[in-house]
């Protein structure tokens, strides 16, 4: 069976090259040809979701504490590229760079792929990003994953028609799991249809020593019918070495060298 081209996850935009998270660098990212926006998200102050992966603000604008601590109308006026110098030296302060919020995302982007990582632990997080893709006619562009279980086990129930990632848990028995006999896979490892609540691993190469990208791993997920995008990867030669694996995605900050190595 051949298998569709990998996909690239454009990680917060061409996030090394232009202030992440930004419309810059998605619309860079884009340019270079990445298949998927990924993103984070956190709720401002009033419920409204924002595309910003830190918790507070410092790192990355010129505004001081948290996200949550703000009102969205006071983070919209933020300089997003307040802190950012690009590998050539270009800064991009003053340059008019502003936090999106994800409703603007998916509005000035209407017909790109997106992954969002939602960032904050609660049940309202879950709510408004589903409130949000859902009213933006999106699901069946939007994948969806966090670190925190039980925010993205809401955001299940919430949005049952948007794709998601596979929680850590849910990773660990997969990966743990296969060593077992497992009765919903024939031994020919052709697809069953079978029911997890999810549609993507989004995962390292490695975790503490357990080695993650395999070609035995990847075929038993993908018999699963499930789809692995491994991060984050920015480097040709460990580009290659994966795509030969036949891996579904990979979440880069630089789509542009990603890219290139494909049509290599």
């Amino acid at each position: 069976m051949v298998r569709p081209q990998p996909l690239i996850f454009a990680h917060r935009g061409s996030s090394l090259l232009a202030p992440e998270n930004t419309r810059v660098a998605f619309e860079l990212a884009l340019g270079f040809g990445a298949d998927v926006l990924e993103t984070d998200v956190r709720l401002s102050g009033d419920g409204v979701v924002f595309v910003t992966h830190d918790a507070r603000l410092e790192r990355t604008t010129n505004g001081l504490g948290r996200v949550r601590d703000h009102a969205a109308a006071h983070l919209e006026t933020l300089d997003a590229g307040y802190r950012f110098v690009g590998p050539d030296g270009h800064a991009s302060r003053d340059q008019g760079v502003r936090l999106m919020t994800l409703g603007a995302l998916l509005e000035d982007f209407p017909d790109a792929r997106v992954n969002v990582d939602i960032k904050d632990d609660d049940a309202a997080a879950a709510q408004a990003v589903a409130t949000t893709v859902v009213a933006h006619s999106a699901e069946a562009r939007v994948t969806v994953g966090s670190f925190h279980s039980k925010t993205l086990r809401l955001f299940r129930r919430l949005a049952p028609a948007v794709a998601t990632a596979a929680t850590r848990e849910e990773v660990a028995r997969l990966y743990f799991g296969r060593f077992v006999p497992d009765r919903t896979l024939n031994r020919s490892h052709v697809s069953t249809g079978t029911s997890d609540p999810f549609q993507w691993l989004q995962i390292p190469t490695a975790w503490h020593g357990l080695p993650l990208a395999t070609e035995a791993f990847i075929r038993y997920l993908q018999a699963r019918d499930l789809r692995v995008a491994y991060w984050t990867i920015n480097e040709a030669e460990p580009m290659r070495r994966l795509f030969g694996l036949g891996i579904d995605a990979l979440v880069t900050d630089r789509p542009d060298i990603a890219r290139a190595v494909l049509r290599g």
